[in-house]
């Protein structure tokens, strides 16, 4: 008896590991009408997707935001962005800015990750059309900058929610060639709090 309830316990131990693996291999869900929102890096970074044609969030989306206690939305692009602008909720402001995907832009979203971080300010939210290809590529070397994931591990990360017949050649190399910048490296107590569990 004492060795079936042994097998027992290990029969039903086993799927459990599983459920505690994270979600941030998973795709997002729609949050107010963005596109396959997700958490990136607990209370630091968010993604998704504007989920509205070739353009920016809509007023109610950034309320959305506002109201979910992000603090910066970021555009990738710059198709049709009308401008930085302010939305007022009932848990203060969120400033809407856009800023590239690639080279200056990248760095320059990273620089307000590290600063969001470095001082315990609200979340930032990144997104383009689709919340895929752009804002995964942030996301994937935002990983590697802050939280030394391999670029492998990047590209991987990348793919969740990526067709499996489309394929990006441009976006997964720049992921494989991003060097992180070592001025914006955190503390192992900093990636013990912000990083997750990949």
């Amino acid at each position: 008896m004492k060795r079936f309830v042994t097998w027992l316990l290990l029969i039903v131990a086993v799927p459990t590991v599983g459920l505690a693996q994270s979600n941030i291999m998973r795709p997002g869900a729609q949050f107010h009408g963005i596109r396959d929102f997700r958490e990136v890096m607990p209370k630091a970074l968010y993604r998704g997707g504007a989920n509205n044609g070739h353009g920016p969030l809509t007023q109610d989306q950034l309320k959305a935001l506002c109201e979910d206690d992000i603090g910066i939305a970021i555009y990738l692009y710059t198709t049709g962005f009308q401008g930085n602008s302010t939305t007022q909720c009932s848990k203060g402001k969120l400033d809407y800015i856009d800023e590239g995907w690639e080279g200056a832009g990248r760095t320059a979203v990273h620089k307000q990750i590290y600063d969001t971080i470095k001082n315990h300010g609200k979340p930032i939210f990144v997104h383009c059309w689709n919340g895929i290809h752009a804002t995964g590529a942030i996301a994937a070397t935002a990983l590697i900058q802050f939280c030394k994931v391999t670029p492998q591990q990047a590209v991987e990360y990348w793919k969740v929610g990526v067709a499996p017949k489309v394929q990006y050649p441009k976006v997964i190399q720049s992921i494989l060639n991003f060097h992180p910048d070592p001025r914006l490296d955190l503390t192992r107590e900093e990636q013990s709090e912000y990083c997750p569990k990949f």
